[in-house]
């Protein structure tokens, strides 16, 4: 298998193969692949944005028991 991705500046494009590929068959396959924007970095304003809508709850007091949450006789 021989995979080579190129962006082409024309309608016309030549390829170089391997030489193990003279007097086979070979099937080209075109595909043009989606470009994936790199993802920004969120910054600590635009995450204080983003949650600043969802109510605060305060759970300083709370306990967590283990052994009554899996208590189940």
């Amino acid at each position: 298998m021989f995979t080579k991705n190129i962006t082409p500046k024309t309608t016309s494009v030549t390829i170089e193969l391997p030489a193990s590929f003279v007097g086979k068959h070979v099937k080209v396959t075109v595909v043009v692949e989606k470009e994936e924007k790199p993802h920004k970095v969120a910054t600590l304003e635009d995450i204080e944005r983003r949650y600043s809508k969802f109510p605060r709850i305060d759970m300083s007091k709370f306990k967590f028991d283990r052994n009554e949450a899996n208590d189940f006789d």
